[in-house]
């Protein structure tokens, strides 16, 4: 078998509104009215709430100059008035008759690749990227792989006619020969990892050697938004899931993705150790101490704790860092097996125990066995905004009726780990704010929740963190392909940030 190459690896926007597999994703148009933070789309046709979370990105040479390759983020559709309201301000108020894309996570995937690094601060996917000097080469995608830096790109003529390019001051990949014109031609660095894709007009190449550079640079808060703040506002956190599909595009039947490997970007900072011990809060915020969190964040981010649990680890928030000393939110999430469910438990709902008095708001129901309609209902329910403990057997109501029985006591944690004390020297650390799970499509079907708060049916989510920890399939082979979700949670009163870390990691051999 070979090994693809890097540029054969798609990854491939999905959209719940979408018919047919690969298919582009419209184009939608702007109407007149529009403001800083509202789009009318007189044409958008779905129910309200249906474009809630969506990603949007301006396209189009004719579009407004300052919304190109600008994206935003949807807080709400509706379809009465025709608007989707805005998390943020846009840079300019949308003409009539400007163009955009709108991606809502979901169902199928898409014939658009996810919109990589910027080139010279611009989208190359979405708007004309050259040079000054070699003339005659388009960037159309700038790899992630090549980092956030300066890439120089060096033409030759002689022996021959080529291209190569290098980040830095680092030495150049290897030549790629020029000698007709040519669509989406792969470029890479020394590494033989990080590449450009460029389409080359061999008319126009210039006559003597010359070189161009440009600044590549990583865009922010556009697949996982950043509006965390306007979220949460209300005083109780969110999860929030998006998916994307990685696609092997290599034509030949021997081409296999082998070991192929996922896993998430973290915040930067050393691993340390705790300094003193740490009694979690369940309903007031708190803090502690560590041997050195000098490279750490400063506000906003996870800590992993490496040694409790047997290893297995446990996760707190942290609101913001003074020095070695952290401040923690309460870990008012948690977890309940529930059984013998008579009535539809969702997203959102307040539920309370029928003994104890425990009081908590649904994030997410996972359902495992039996039906509603047959009061057999089985699973467990992820909750937040979560005071007091549910029994086992105790009843679970809504106002004062009762809906279903805990199955066991519940527990306290964050994102599936188990909430426990601290103690001194325990190995911490920062560690990433994504979730990820796998989704392999069903007749090219992926899960299609109906919004980006609710959880894809069946989906399996883990902190993978790192390539050690990476989570590993078999292979991908070639024309395969399978969805990547991703999950933020947001806990409560937690602020917008723009530096979430969101990039997807993937290796194979």
């Amino acid at each position: 078998m070979a090994t693809p190459t890097p540029d054969q690896l798609g990854i491939f926007y999905t959209s719940k509104d979408l018919t047919t597999s690969g298919a582009e994703i419209p184009n939608r148009v702007v109407g007149s009215g529009s403001t800083v933070f509202t789009i009318n789309v007189p044409a958008l046709t779905q129910a309200s709430d249906y474009w809630n979370g969506a990603v949007g990105v301006f396209v189009g040479t004719s579009t407004t100059a300052a919304l190109r390759g600008f994206f935003f983020h949807v807080r709400r559709w509706d379809s009465a008035t025709k608007t989707l309201t805005l998390a943020q301000p846009l840079p300019a108020i949308p003409s009539a008759g400007d163009n955009f894309k709108l991606i809502a996570s979901g169902q199928m995937a898409s014939g658009n690749e996810v919109y990589t690094m910027k080139v010279g601060g611009k989208q190359p996917e979405v708007e004309t990227v050259t040079g000054t000097l070699v003339t005659g080469v388009t960037i159309k995608k700038a790899s992630a792989l090549l980092g956030e830096g300066t890439l120089t790109l060096s033409y030759i003529v002689s022996p021959a006619r080529a291209i190569s390019i290098r980040m830095g001051t680092g030495n150049n990949g290897p030549e790629v020969a020029l000698t007709a014109n040519a669509t989406n031609v792969p470029v890479y660095n020394s590494d033989l990892s990080g590449f450009l894709l460029v389409d080359v007009v061999f008319s126009s190449l210039p006559t003597v050697a010359r070189t161009d550079t440009f600044t590549i640079s990583a865009p922010k808060g556009n697949f996982i938004p950043s509006f965390e703040g306007y979220e949460t506002n209300d005083g109780v956190g969110r999860t929030r899931y998006h998916l994307v599909a990685a696609k092997n595009k290599s034509v030949s039947p021997l081409d296999a993705m082998s070991a192929f490997s996922i896993w998430t970007g973290k915040p930067a900072g050393i691993q340390t150790t705790m300094s003193g011990a740490h009694s979690f809060s369940t309903d007031t915020p708190g803090l502690f101490n560590v041997v050195n969190a000098a490279t750490w964040p400063t506000r906003g981010f996870w800590v992993r704790n490496r040694t409790c649990n047997a290893g297995a680890g446990d996760l707190r928030y942290i609101d913001y860092r003074s020095g070695n000393t952290l401040y923690v939110k309460p870990v008012a999430w948690g977890y309940l097996r529930f059984q013998n469910g008579t009535s539809e438990l969702k997203t959102g709902m307040a539920i309370s125990g029928g003994t104890y008095n425990a009081t908590a708001i649904i994030d997410q129901v996972a359902l495992t066995g039996g039906t509603w309609s047959a009061g057999t209902a089985t699973g467990t329910l992820i909750l937040k905004k979560f005071l007091g403990s549910f029994y086992s057997n105790e009843a679970i109501r809504i106002d004062s009726t009762q809906v279903a029985q805990a199955a066991a006591g519940s527990s306290r944690g964050f994102r599936g780990y188990t909430a426990v004390s601290w103690y001194n020297n325990d190995r911490i650390e920062p560690t990433c704010d994504i979730d990820i799970g796998v989704n392999l499509p069903a007749s090219g079907l992926y899960k299609n929740p109906e919004n980006e708060n609710i959880a894809p049916d069946s989906v399996t989510f883990g902190l993978y963190q790192d390539q050690t920890e990476a989570l590993i399939l078999e292979s991908l082979m070639a024309g395969n392909s399978i969805g990547i979700w991703t999950r933020e949670t947001i806990l409560d009163g937690t602020q917008a940030r723009q530096d979430i870390s969101g990039d997807t990691f993937i290796s194979w051999y």
